[in-house]
């Protein structure tokens, strides 16, 4: 399982998927509509996924 936890101080958005392509597509989705990214490249999911997507244990 893969967790997205968004790192705008006014945010924290969380996401989760078991599988990592769908998670990102979800924070890209997230950046537009959230945060007014109109193209998330793929540096940014890059550094996003570095950042902000950690492995969690399935519950």
């Amino acid at each position: 399982m893969h967790e997205f936890t968004c790192g705008h101080q006014e945010c924290g958005s969380q996401f989760t998927s078991s599988d990592k392509d769908v998670l990102m597509r979800q924070v890209a989705d997230h950046l537009k509509e959230a945060h007014n990214v109109q193209t998330a490249t793929q540096t940014l999911l890059g550094y996003l996924e570095t950042m902000c997507v950690k492995s969690v244990p399935n519950r």
